[in-house]
């Protein structure tokens, strides 16, 4: 408290005279803390590509007495995903998501929300409609167009086992001369480590293997945050502890209680949703960086670890479990780690979070981030309202440590007035590594009121760029889209009948078209009329016919 009064004594006569940075990037395109959340947006792409419904995955569109109320809607799909699991084959097109439909351990409380990942292009921006707007996520083509081999490693339909396939071809829109890697990791969020509660799967995240010239390369792995639509209900129904509900991610988020599971770290406590969270996520993750090594021959020069809230709190776990764990550390060197992997560079392991929640206790966050990490952490008081010690992102010496392969590193990157962020709800906890705010340059700045729209990832990244006056980087990453922007004639009063949903669908296929973005939209419309054929209770439709084809339709061609 003491230190806190007189910081802010401090702040009030004068700020931090932050010179013109001169620091050299190396081999990163632009300044490593925005190419990392630019990575972070590309994990929240991919999973948005991959929904089945994305003009309307959560069924928000079904409320009242527009359309099949939501409620009937899932009992619905539920049904009809019973019947599916028969046939739904064993290949990466297949639909995902809830147990039920993959022939996997199931939760009936979860809303079903389904994926088919073969659907994935990581060179086209996404949309998705999660609830009254477009969230588009548009991740530089200076970071997609390199990408050259695309795979996702995911558990096969019936068996469980986990297999690294490559995602079918569609238009080629890499760059001539791209030679980089890029392997999405399936995982799972909703299991609270309950007996008989188990997890909801999806993508999590993805592997990069991002070529740095002279034969060498970095890995990069990138966790996705949540996602929901109204975020109201997704709070409320998951927030019981022996009845959570509704969406998988959130139950994962508000699963504060402290655990010690070994897999993840040998010292202290997790939080046992991001905790087991990792736990399924990581049998798919290490094929992922195996198919790498493979590919590659040879280790990477560095390891960078990244994510934005919920992939956060992953990267984090991905962290410790690769530092701190039994089964694949302590430092890259445990018995469950692969072969190919053991050389790797686990002892310089950077990791780079944005906007995370508190995801351990103090012994875990002292033991990862000074001990693993080497790096300091924030270990506030109870009346301390922010970080005096925290750097600014202009600070040379962030880049020095992202781009030196002889040590580690550890930064939380934030919005000072993030309520995500807070220590002083949700439970107790520690962060981890130091604390840089995007937001102002002195303390005085960094104590406001605090604000959901601070949790931001286009807010972040635009505080980030306001400080770097960096016109070499690019302008957008992350944006909204009013629904009338894809769709002006919109009828909110019918919302969710048929006739809209289908509006919905024309508008987002033309949003693919009008900037030549590749787009399956033949398959997508076959999976309109899928849900469709779903909710006149058809729950034996396969192709939105109901005629139950006992095949899923192939990709379609590029438009």
């Amino acid at each position: 408290m003491v230190r806190l009064l007189v910081a802010v004594v401090l702040a009030s006569a004068c700020t931090i005279d932050e010179p013109k940075p001169t620091y050299d990037l190396k081999t990163f395109p632009y300044h490593p803390l925005v190419h990392e959340l630019d990575l972070a947006t590309l994990a929240y792409q991919l999973h948005a590509q991959s929904m089945v419904w994305p003009i309307d995955p959560y069924y928000e569109e079904e409320a009242g007495d527009r359309g099949t109320p939501r409620d009937t809607l899932m009992a619905l799909i539920r049904a009809w995903a019973a019947n599916e699991a028969a046939v739904n084959g064993g290949g990466l097109a297949a639909y995902r998501g809830p147990g039920l439909v993959a022939g996997l351990p199931d939760n009936a409380t979860h809303d079903p929300i389904l994926y088919d990942y073969a659907r994935i292009h990581p060179w086209s921006d996404a949309i998705s409609n999660n609830q009254d707007s477009w969230t588009e996520y548009r991740t530089p083509a200076r970071i997609t167009h390199r990408i050259r081999d695309v795979y996702v490693s995911a558990r096969t339909i019936d068996t469980g086992e986990i297999t690294v396939m490559p995602v079918p071809a569609g238009r080629a829109d890499a760059d001539p001369d791209a030679t980089d890697i890029l392997c999405a990791f399936e995982g799972g969020t909703g299991d609270k480590g309950i007996t008989g509660a188990p997890a909801s799967f999806s993508l999590m995240g993805f592997a990069l293997a991002r070529d740095t010239g002279g034969g060498t390369y970095d890995v990069h792995v990138a966790f996705r945050g949540s996602r929901s639509g109204s975020a109201w209900r997704a709070v409320t129904e998951a927030f019981s502890e022996g009845q959570a509900a509704g969406n998988p991610d959130w139950i994962t988020d508000l699963a504060w209680d402290k655990v010690a599971l070994p897999t993840i770290s040998g010292t202290g406590g997790v939080d046992r949703g991001f905790g087991h969270a990792m736990e399924y996520a990581l049998p798919a993750v290490m094929p992922c960086l195996s198919t790498i090594a493979t590919a590659r021959g040879t280790p990477p020069t560095a390891i960078y670890v990244t994510g934005h809230s919920l992939g956060a709190a992953l990267s984090t776990q991905f962290a410790s479990a690769l530092l701190l764990g039994t089964a694949y550390g302590p430092a890259g060197a445990g018995p469950e780690m692969p072969t190919e992997l053991r050389a790797w560079p686990w002892t310089t392991l950077k990791l780079v979070t944005f906007s995370a929640p508190r995801s351990g206790d103090y012994p875990w966050a002292k033991a990862l981030s000074e001990g693993a990490l080497a790096s300091p952490f924030y270990d506030p008081g109870p009346a301390e309202l922010a970080d005096a010690d925290a750097r600014l992102v202009l600070d040379p010496g962030i880049v020095d440590r992202l781009t030196d392969p002889t040590r580690p590193a550890a930064f939380r990157v934030l919005i000072s007035t993030d309520p995500i962020t807070t220590t002083h709800i949700g439970g107790d906890g520690v962060h981890v590594g130091a604390t840089v705010y995007v937001n102002g340059t002195s303390l005085i700045d960094w104590i406001g009121v605090p604000s959901p729209d601070d949790h931001e990832p286009m807010n972040v990244r635009k505080d980030m760029l306001d400080q770097l006056a960096d016109p070499t980087i690019p302008a957008i990453a992350w944006d909204y889209l009013p629904v009338s922007a894809l769709v002006p004639d919109r009828d909110e009063a019918a919302a969710g009948t048929p006739a809209e949903i289908q509006k919905l669908a024309d508008g987002l296929v033309e949003y693919y078209t009008a900037r030549d973005l590749y787009f399956d939209a033949a398959a997508f419309q076959r999976d309109i009329d899928l849900r469709l054929a779903i909710e006149r209770g058809d729950t034996t439709a396969r192709d939105g016919t109901g005629t139950g084809s006992d095949s899923r339709p192939t990709r379609a061609a590029a438009p």
